[in-house]
């Protein structure tokens, strides 16, 4: 079974747009997704990292709390990375 793709069409003048009724691209939005991952997720390992190590933390106990920083971190990295996104309309 295929996913079929239509065009958009104009009701009141039966012309095309040219325009998919999906998204136009959705290569860009993959690659600008896993781009913004990896913005949000570099940062906020080596800050978490720091943070924990200052705290005096070392081996696996240092790489547990980290870990659970991080991914705190990466998501309002990535939450404020997907606004700043929609604000200048990059991304939908």
């Amino acid at each position: 079974m295929m996913n079929e793709r239509t065009m958009t069409t104009n009701a009141s003048t039966g012309s095309t747009n040219n325009s998919y009724s999906l998204f136009p691209s959705p290569m860009k939005s993959y690659f600008l997704s896993v781009l913004a991952i990896i913005a949000a997720a570099a940062p906020a390992v080596w800050l978490a990292w720091l943070a924990m190590s200052a705290v005096g933390l070392q081996g696996i106990p240092l790489a547990l709390a980290a870990a659970v920083l991080a991914m705190i971190l990466a998501v309002a990295f990535f939450a404020a990375l997907v606004a700043i996104g929609r604000t200048l309309k990059i991304v939908k």
